[in-house]
C-alpha cells in the first residue's frame, strides 16, 4: 500500500510540470517557424506577406502540388506575381502589347464625335474628364482580328509605335489595354484633320509649302528606316495635320520590322502608291516608301497622280464577260482596240501632261522619286537634300519646327478650291489598302 502510494504520489508530482511544459510549449510556439509553416500548409511566405502577390493564403491543394508550388514561388520572385488562375486565351494572345489591367479605362473618356473607321474598328475624338483634353481613342475588334488572322500585325504595329512614337513627325500612343472583347488604343488629338483633306481643297499647293510637307515626310520615314521599320503604306490618309499644318504620320498597320540592306516580298500597301517591284512580286527594300513619297508629292503639285504601277486594262479585263459566238467579230475588233491602247499605256511613274508648267527642279525631284529602279532612285534624306528643289533650304529649320506651314499657305497664291484632279476618278477602286 505504501508503494502504491508513493507511485501515486509520484504520478501526481509529474503531472503538474508536464502541464507546465505543455503551457510551455504552447506559449512559445506560436512564434516558432515549424509551427507558421505548419498553419500555411507549405505555401509560401511570399505569397502571405507580400502585397504585390495575387496568390491567396486560403489557395487549395487540389490545384496544384506541393512541391510545384514550393519551388514556383520560394525559389523563383518572379513567379510570386502570376495570376492564381491563368488568363484567357483570348486575351493572352494580346500580351503583353495590351495589358489587361490599366491606369486608364473606357469609362474614364466621353465620346465626342467618330473620327475615322478603318477594317478592325473605329476611331472616335474623346474627352477625358480627369483633364478636360481631347485625345483619340482607337477600339478594334477582338474577334475580327483573330478571324483575319491579324494578332501578329496588330501586335507588331504596337511595338513599332512605340519605338517610334517619340519623334516629332510620328503620332505616338499614350496608352493601350485591352477588355475581352476589344482593344483600346489612347493616342495624341490631331485637330488639323489628313492631309487628303487639305489637297481636295485646293487644286494645287505652292512649291514653297510642298517643300515644307515632302522634306518633313522625309525626315519621318528616313527616321524609320534608321530605326530599321518600312512603312509601306505612305499616302494622304496616313498623313495627319496638326494645329499649324506640321504632319504626324499615323497608322503602323502595315509596318514591319526590317534593317537596312534587307528585303520582304509581301504584296501590300495601296495600289496607285504602291511601287513597281512590289506588284511585279519582287524583293523589295525601304526603297518603296521613297516611291510612295513620289505618288504623294506629284499629287501635290499637279493636282494629278503619275502613271500607276499597275495596269489598269489589265484589272479591267479579268471582270468582263466572256463574248458569245454571234458577238465574235465585235469582240476581235474591242480585242484589236485593247492591244493598242496596252501598247501606249504609259511608263509607270511617268509624270502628268501638267507637269511641264513646273520649274526643273521639281520636275527632276518628281522623275528621281519615281524611278523604276529602286537601286537609282532616290531613297534616302541626305540624298534628297542635295537636290536642286532644296538648295539653300533649311531642313533644320524644319526639324526644328520653325518653319510653319500655315503660314506659308495663307501668304501664298494658290489655286481656286475643289477638287481638280483626274487621278480620283480612274483609280477609285484602288484607296483601300491590301494585304496578300
Amino acid at each position: 500500500m505504501g508503494n502504491s502510494q508513493n507511485k501515486g504520489s509520484e504520478r501526481r508530482n509529474q503531472k503538474h510540470p508536464l502541464h507546465s511544459t505543455r503551457d510551455g510549449q504552447s506559449f512559445t510556439s506560436q512564434f516558432s517557424l515549424s509551427h507558421f509553416v505548419g498553419n500555411l500548409s507549405g505555401r509560401s511566405f511570399v505569397s502571405v506577406t507580400s502585397s504585390q502577390s495575387v496568390y491567396s493564403a486560403s489557395r487549395p491543394w487540389s490545384r496544384v502540388s506541393r512541391r510545384r508550388w514550393n519551388d514556383s514561388t520560394l525559389k523563383n520572385p518572379l513567379e510570386a506575381s502570376k495570376t492564381a488562375w491563368p488568363v484567357a486565351h483570348k486575351e493572352s494572345i494580346f500580351l503583353p502589347e495590351y495589358p489587361i489591367t490599366t491606369d486608364l479605362l473606357q469609362r474614364d473618356f466621353e465620346i465626342v464625335e467618330t473620327i475615322a473607321k478603318g477594317a478592325f474598328g473605329e476611331v472616335y475624338k474623346v474627352n477625358k474628364y480627369s483633364e478636360n483634353k481631347e485625345y483619340a481613342l482607337k477600339v478594334l475588334n477582338k474577334a475580327q482580328i483573330v478571324s483575319e488572322n491579324a494578332v501578329r500585325q496588330v501586335k507588331e504595329e504596337a511595338r513599332i509605335q512605340a519605338a517610334v512614337g517619340h519623334h516629332s513627325f510620328i503620332a505616338g500612343a499614350v496608352s493601350r489595354w485591352q477588355t475581352k472583347k476589344r482593344l483600346y488604343i489612347v493616342s495624341e488629338y490631331i485637330p488639323g484633320g489628313e492631309l487628303l483633306a487639305l489637297l481636295e481643297k485646293y487644286a494645287k499647293l505652292p512649291e514653297e509649302l510642298v517643300k515644307i510637307f515632302v522634306a518633313e515626310i522625309a525626315i519621318a520615314i528616313d527616321f524609320l528606316h534608321n530605326a530599321g521599320v518600312i512603312y509601306r503604306d505612305l499616302k494622304p490618309e496616313n498623313i495627319l495635320l496638326d494645329s499649324d499644318l506640321h504632319i504626324q504620320l499615323v497608322d503602323f498597320g502595315l509596318s514591319k520590322w526590317l534593317s537596312i540592306g534587307s528585303r520582304t516580298t509581301t504584296l501590300c500597301g495601296t495600289l496607285k502608291y504602291m511601287a513597281p517591284e512590289v506588284l511585279h512580286r519582287e524583293p523589295y527594300g525601304h526603297a518603296v516608301d521613297w516611291w510612295s513619297l513620289g505618288v504623294i508629292a506629284c499629287r501635290m503639285l499637279t493636282g494629278e497622280y503619275p502613271a500607276p504601277a499597275v495596269n489598269v486594262s489589265a484589272t479591267n479585263d479579268s471582270s468582263e464577260h466572256k463574248p458569245t459566238s454571234s458577238t465574235n467579230a465585235i469582240s476581235s475588233e474591242n480585242n484589236s482596240d485593247k492591244q493598242e491602247l496596252k501598247t501606249i499605256q504609259p511608263k509607270p511613274g511617268s509624270l502628268p501632261c501638267c507637269a511641264n508648267e513646273l520649274s526643273n527642279a521639281a520636275r527632276s525631284l518628281l522623275l528621281r522619286l519615281l524611278d523604276m529602279d529602286p537601286k537609282v532612285r532616290l531613297r534616302n534624306l541626305r540624298q534628297l537634300q542635295q537636290t536642286a528643289f532644296y538648295m539653300r533650304f533649311n531642313f533644320e529649320h524644319v526639324k526644328a519646327k520653325k518653319i510653319s506651314p500655315r503660314y506659308v499657305l495663307e501668304n501664298q497664291p494658290t489655286q481656286t478650291q475643289g477638287s481638280s484632279h483626274n487621278g480620283g476618278a480612274s483609280f477609285k477602286e484602288f484607296d483601300q489598302p491590301m494585304l496578300i
